[in-house]
Protein backbone atom coordinates (compact mmCIF):
# COMPACT_ATOMS: atom_id res chain seq x y z
CA UNK A 1 0.00 0.00 0.00
CA UNK A 2 0.59 3.64 -0.77
CA UNK A 3 3.43 4.85 2.07
CA UNK A 4 2.12 8.02 4.00
CA UNK A 5 5.77 9.99 4.14
CA UNK A 6 5.36 9.20 0.42
CA UNK A 7 1.77 10.40 0.12
CA UNK A 8 2.87 13.80 1.73
CA UNK A 9 5.74 14.26 -0.63
CA UNK A 10 3.45 13.41 -3.61
CA UNK A 11 1.20 16.27 -2.30
CA UNK A 12 3.97 18.57 -2.01
CA UNK A 13 4.74 17.87 -5.60
CA UNK A 14 1.04 18.49 -6.98
CA UNK A 15 1.19 21.90 -5.19
CA UNK A 16 4.82 23.27 -5.14
CA UNK A 17 5.15 24.06 -9.11
CA UNK A 18 8.81 24.97 -8.27
CA UNK A 19 9.79 21.76 -7.75
CA UNK A 20 11.97 20.86 -10.64
CA UNK A 21 11.68 17.42 -12.92
CA UNK A 22 14.65 16.24 -11.15
CA UNK A 23 12.62 16.47 -7.74
CA UNK A 24 9.66 14.46 -9.41
CA UNK A 25 11.44 11.69 -10.54
CA UNK A 26 14.17 11.21 -7.30
CA UNK A 27 10.44 10.79 -5.88
CA UNK A 28 9.72 8.10 -8.08
CA UNK A 29 12.90 6.53 -7.45
CA UNK A 30 12.06 6.46 -3.26
CA UNK A 31 8.99 4.95 -4.46
CA UNK A 32 11.33 1.90 -5.74
CA UNK A 33 13.79 2.13 -3.47
CA UNK A 34 12.69 3.65 -0.14
CA UNK A 35 16.16 3.10 0.74
CA UNK A 36 18.00 5.70 -1.83
CA UNK A 37 19.41 9.04 -0.49
CA UNK A 38 17.92 12.09 -2.66
CA UNK A 39 20.22 14.25 -1.36
CA UNK A 40 23.19 12.15 -2.13
CA UNK A 41 21.49 10.73 -5.71
CA UNK A 42 20.78 14.66 -6.43
CA UNK A 43 24.55 15.52 -5.61
CA UNK A 44 26.06 13.23 -7.88
CA UNK A 45 23.65 13.96 -10.76
CA UNK A 46 24.99 17.67 -10.37
CA UNK A 47 28.50 16.37 -10.93
CA UNK A 48 27.39 14.97 -13.73
CA UNK A 49 26.35 18.38 -14.97
CA UNK A 50 29.64 19.65 -13.35
CA UNK A 51 31.93 17.60 -16.05
CA UNK A 52 30.02 18.50 -19.40
CA UNK A 53 32.37 20.86 -21.24
CA UNK A 54 31.73 24.11 -22.25
CA UNK A 55 31.21 24.61 -26.23
CA UNK A 56 29.98 20.84 -26.33
CA UNK A 57 26.15 20.09 -27.04
CA UNK A 58 24.80 18.62 -23.19
CA UNK A 59 23.18 15.80 -25.45
CA UNK A 60 26.23 15.02 -27.29
CA UNK A 61 27.90 14.99 -24.29
CA UNK A 62 25.59 12.26 -22.81
CA UNK A 63 26.29 10.06 -25.77
CA UNK A 64 30.00 10.31 -25.03
CA UNK A 65 29.03 9.63 -21.48
CA UNK A 66 27.63 6.31 -22.43
CA UNK A 67 23.91 7.27 -21.85
CA UNK A 68 21.08 5.65 -24.01
CA UNK A 69 17.82 4.14 -24.04
CA UNK A 70 18.81 1.59 -26.67
CA UNK A 71 20.07 -2.13 -24.63
CA UNK A 72 19.59 -5.54 -25.18
CA UNK A 73 17.78 -6.52 -22.19
CA UNK A 74 14.37 -6.09 -21.61
CA UNK A 75 12.86 -2.93 -20.15
CA UNK A 76 12.71 -3.17 -16.33
CA UNK A 77 11.91 -0.80 -13.04
CA UNK A 78 15.67 -0.03 -12.88
CA UNK A 79 15.25 1.91 -16.01
CA UNK A 80 12.83 4.51 -13.79
CA UNK A 81 15.46 4.81 -11.55
CA UNK A 82 17.87 7.65 -12.02
CA UNK A 83 20.17 5.80 -9.45
CA UNK A 84 20.73 2.46 -11.68
CA UNK A 85 20.24 4.80 -14.88
CA UNK A 86 23.31 6.51 -13.68
CA UNK A 87 24.99 3.63 -12.79
CA UNK A 88 24.57 1.53 -16.22
CA UNK A 89 23.67 4.21 -18.96
CA UNK A 90 20.40 2.76 -19.62
CA UNK A 91 17.01 3.87 -19.35
CA UNK A 92 13.66 4.73 -21.08
CA UNK A 93 13.27 8.16 -22.64
CA UNK A 94 11.63 10.08 -20.05
CA UNK A 95 14.21 8.53 -16.92
CA UNK A 96 17.42 9.95 -19.61
CA UNK A 97 15.59 13.04 -20.61
CA UNK A 98 15.30 14.49 -17.13
CA UNK A 99 19.00 14.01 -16.80
CA UNK A 100 19.35 15.64 -19.91
CA UNK A 101 17.11 18.63 -18.84
CA UNK A 102 19.67 18.96 -15.21
CA UNK A 103 23.03 18.64 -17.30
CA UNK A 104 21.41 21.15 -19.69
CA UNK A 105 20.69 23.74 -17.46
CA UNK A 106 23.78 23.45 -15.22
CA UNK A 107 25.60 24.77 -18.58
CA UNK A 108 23.39 27.68 -18.43
CA UNK A 109 20.68 26.31 -21.55
CA UNK A 110 16.88 27.10 -21.19
CA UNK A 111 15.43 23.82 -21.09
CA UNK A 112 12.22 22.04 -20.63
CA UNK A 113 10.63 18.04 -21.17
CA UNK A 114 8.41 17.89 -24.10
CA UNK A 115 5.07 15.42 -23.13
CA UNK A 116 4.73 14.14 -26.45
CA UNK A 117 2.56 11.26 -26.80
CA UNK A 118 4.01 7.70 -25.99
CA UNK A 119 8.14 9.16 -26.46
CA UNK A 120 8.96 11.66 -23.60
CA UNK A 121 11.32 14.63 -25.55
CA UNK A 122 13.12 17.50 -24.19
CA UNK A 123 13.70 21.11 -25.70
CA UNK A 124 17.78 22.12 -25.06
CA UNK A 125 18.08 25.57 -26.72
CA UNK A 126 16.02 25.84 -29.98
CA UNK A 127 16.76 21.56 -30.86
CA UNK A 128 14.44 19.09 -29.80
CA UNK A 129 16.18 16.24 -28.74
CA UNK A 130 15.50 12.38 -28.40
CA UNK A 131 16.43 11.45 -25.71
CA UNK A 132 16.80 7.93 -26.89
CA UNK A 133 19.57 8.44 -28.66
CA UNK A 134 20.40 11.82 -27.60
CA UNK A 135 20.06 13.21 -31.17
CA UNK A 136 18.26 16.38 -32.58
CA UNK A 137 14.51 15.33 -34.39
CA UNK A 138 12.19 17.76 -36.23
CA UNK A 139 8.50 18.32 -35.18
CA UNK A 140 7.51 16.55 -38.25
CA UNK A 141 9.66 13.59 -37.65
CA UNK A 142 7.76 13.42 -34.35
CA UNK A 143 4.66 13.82 -35.68
CA UNK A 144 5.37 11.05 -38.60
CA UNK A 145 5.82 8.60 -35.85
CA UNK A 146 2.77 9.65 -34.35
CA UNK A 147 0.54 9.40 -36.90
CA UNK A 148 2.10 5.72 -38.07
CA UNK A 149 1.61 4.91 -34.64
CA UNK A 150 -2.48 6.15 -34.58
CA UNK A 151 -2.73 4.19 -37.91
CA UNK A 152 -1.77 1.14 -36.43
CA UNK A 153 -3.69 1.41 -33.03
CA UNK A 154 -6.74 2.12 -35.54
CA UNK A 155 -6.62 -0.70 -37.93
CA UNK A 156 -6.46 -2.67 -34.89
CA UNK A 157 -9.57 -1.26 -33.75
CA UNK A 158 -8.58 0.33 -30.94
CA UNK A 159 -9.23 3.92 -32.20
CA UNK A 160 -7.25 7.27 -31.71
CA UNK A 161 -7.01 9.49 -29.37
CA UNK A 162 -6.70 13.14 -30.50
CA UNK A 163 -4.01 15.20 -28.42
CA UNK A 164 -4.46 19.10 -28.44
CA UNK A 165 -0.48 19.95 -28.64
CA UNK A 166 1.47 16.76 -28.88
CA UNK A 167 4.97 19.18 -27.69
CA UNK A 168 3.24 21.16 -24.44
CA UNK A 169 5.66 21.39 -21.55
CA UNK A 170 5.45 18.60 -19.23
CA UNK A 171 5.42 20.09 -16.25
CA UNK A 172 6.67 18.28 -12.83
CA UNK A 173 3.99 17.02 -12.06
CA UNK A 174 3.36 15.49 -15.39
CA UNK A 175 6.48 13.81 -15.58
CA UNK A 176 5.81 11.95 -12.38
CA UNK A 177 2.55 10.74 -13.90
CA UNK A 178 4.19 9.42 -16.90
CA UNK A 179 6.93 8.21 -14.88
CA UNK A 180 4.64 6.52 -12.22
CA UNK A 181 2.73 4.73 -15.34
CA UNK A 182 5.99 3.33 -16.54
CA UNK A 183 6.43 1.52 -13.23
CA UNK A 184 2.96 0.36 -13.40
CA UNK A 185 3.06 -1.33 -16.22
CA UNK A 186 6.16 -3.00 -14.99
CA UNK A 187 4.17 -4.36 -11.52
CA UNK A 188 0.94 -4.77 -13.76
CA UNK A 189 2.93 -7.02 -16.08
CA UNK A 190 4.82 -8.96 -12.95
CA UNK A 191 1.39 -9.86 -11.69
CA UNK A 192 2.89 -7.17 -8.39
CA UNK A 193 -1.16 -5.68 -8.11
CA UNK A 194 -0.74 -4.61 -4.08
CA UNK A 195 2.35 -2.63 -5.78
CA UNK A 196 0.59 -1.41 -8.91
CA UNK A 197 -2.59 0.10 -6.70
CA UNK A 198 0.02 2.26 -4.63
CA UNK A 199 0.89 3.71 -7.53
CA UNK A 200 -2.52 4.37 -8.45
CA UNK A 201 -2.66 6.29 -5.13
CA UNK A 202 0.00 8.50 -6.09
CA UNK A 203 -1.43 9.37 -9.31
CA UNK A 204 -4.58 10.28 -7.64
CA UNK A 205 -2.95 12.67 -5.39
CA UNK A 206 -1.02 14.24 -8.53
CA UNK A 207 -4.78 13.92 -10.80
CA UNK A 208 -7.30 13.83 -8.22
CA UNK A 209 -10.69 12.58 -9.15
CA UNK A 210 -9.50 11.15 -12.73
CA UNK A 211 -11.57 8.61 -13.98
CA UNK A 212 -9.28 6.16 -15.62
CA UNK A 213 -7.23 5.96 -12.86
CA UNK A 214 -9.94 5.45 -10.21
CA UNK A 215 -11.22 2.48 -12.62
CA UNK A 216 -7.70 1.01 -13.04
CA UNK A 217 -7.57 1.15 -8.60
CA UNK A 218 -11.29 -1.00 -9.28
CA UNK A 219 -9.56 -3.73 -10.98
CA UNK A 220 -6.71 -3.41 -9.10
CA UNK A 221 -9.00 -4.17 -5.96
CA UNK A 222 -10.99 -6.74 -7.83
CA UNK A 223 -7.29 -8.66 -8.67
CA UNK A 224 -6.30 -8.49 -4.66
CA UNK A 225 -10.35 -9.71 -3.76
CA UNK A 226 -11.36 -7.04 -2.46
CA UNK A 227 -15.01 -6.61 -4.33
CA UNK A 228 -16.16 -3.75 -1.56
CA UNK A 229 -13.49 -1.48 -2.33
CA UNK A 230 -14.01 -2.21 -5.83
CA UNK A 231 -17.06 -1.78 -5.57
CA UNK A 232 -16.67 1.84 -3.90
CA UNK A 233 -14.67 2.49 -7.07
CA UNK A 234 -16.60 1.65 -9.63
CA UNK A 235 -19.28 3.63 -7.96
CA UNK A 236 -17.31 6.78 -8.20
CA UNK A 237 -16.54 6.67 -11.95
CA UNK A 238 -19.65 5.43 -12.61
CA UNK A 239 -21.31 8.77 -10.49
CA UNK A 240 -19.06 11.20 -12.46
CA UNK A 241 -19.34 12.93 -15.96
CA UNK A 242 -17.07 12.62 -18.18
CA UNK A 243 -16.14 9.79 -20.71
CA UNK A 244 -19.23 8.29 -21.60
CA UNK A 245 -18.21 4.55 -22.11
CA UNK A 246 -16.25 4.64 -18.91
CA UNK A 247 -18.86 5.41 -17.22
CA UNK A 248 -21.09 2.54 -19.30
CA UNK A 249 -18.17 0.00 -18.45
CA UNK A 250 -18.11 0.61 -14.57
CA UNK A 251 -21.90 0.55 -14.28
CA UNK A 252 -21.52 -2.76 -16.10
CA UNK A 253 -18.67 -3.54 -13.47
CA UNK A 254 -21.14 -2.88 -10.76
CA UNK A 255 -23.85 -5.06 -12.29
CA UNK A 256 -21.19 -8.13 -12.43
CA UNK A 257 -19.88 -7.63 -8.75
CA UNK A 258 -23.04 -7.51 -7.26
CA UNK A 259 -23.95 -7.64 -3.36
CA UNK A 260 -21.68 -10.95 -3.14
CA UNK A 261 -19.12 -9.72 -5.11
CA UNK A 262 -17.34 -11.33 -8.26
CA UNK A 263 -13.44 -11.72 -7.89
CA UNK A 264 -10.96 -11.90 -10.78
CA UNK A 265 -9.14 -15.46 -11.43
Amino acid sequence: MAEPALEAQFRQLAEDASQDELSAALLVNRVLDPTVDADVLRHRIDELAGACPSGVPPWAFMQQRGFSGSWTEPVSLAHSCLADVLKTGHGIPISLGVLLLHVARGRGFDAVGVNFPGHFLTRVGDALIDPVDFRPVTENECLHGLNEARGLSEARGLGGTAVPDPFATATSAMIALRMLNNVKAQLVGGSQWDRALAIVGYQLILLPGNAELQFERAQLWERLGAPDAARQSYAQVAQQGGDAKLRSAAEAKLADLGDGGTVWN
